[in-house]
């Protein structure tokens, strides 16, 4: 895998502002509204009486958007981390426009790419195993 700091091309989608900012509008939708009354209970757990791998993900993002972070990793260990990576490179993408700093990326090849996808399929799995084994 290769870093590389590269300049900001013009009409460049600046993902980090968008992927954050979509972050910040439901933290702020949590804190402000009352959304773990309005969300769905989980079909998956209701026919088969185990939890899925997203079950919790509702009651992370209230707990992170009152600052519980450690009841939020205890409802959902994977949402929780999305979570706070998304705000912080929503931080890093607006000084990084700001300041016209270069960006950071990653070129891989298709073997390191493919290592990153099952890395992130076991880790679902793990957390699945942790959400039947604690909720």
């Amino acid at each position: 895998m290769q870093v590389i700091f590269k300049k900001r091309t013009a009409g460049q989608v600046e993902f980090g502002i968008i992927y954050g900012g979509i972050v910040l509008l439901a933290l702020l939708a949590a804190r402000l509204g009352h959304i773990a009354s309005m969300a769905p209970s989980c079909a998956f757990e209701g026919l088969l009486g185990v939890p899925c791998p997203t079950c919790g993900s509702t009651r992370a993002v209230v707990h992170l958007s009152h600052g519980e972070v450690a009841s939020a990793f205890a409802m959902n260990p994977a949402v929780t981390l999305v979570i706070v990576f998304a705000v912080l490179f929503l931080f890093y993408s607006l000084i990084a426009l700001m300041f016209d700093f270069r960006r950071i990326g990653f070129i891989m090849t298709e073997r390191e790419k493919n290592t990153v996808r099952i890395a992130a399929v076991l880790l679902l799995l793990a957390q699945w195993g942790w959400l039947i084994r604690t909720l």
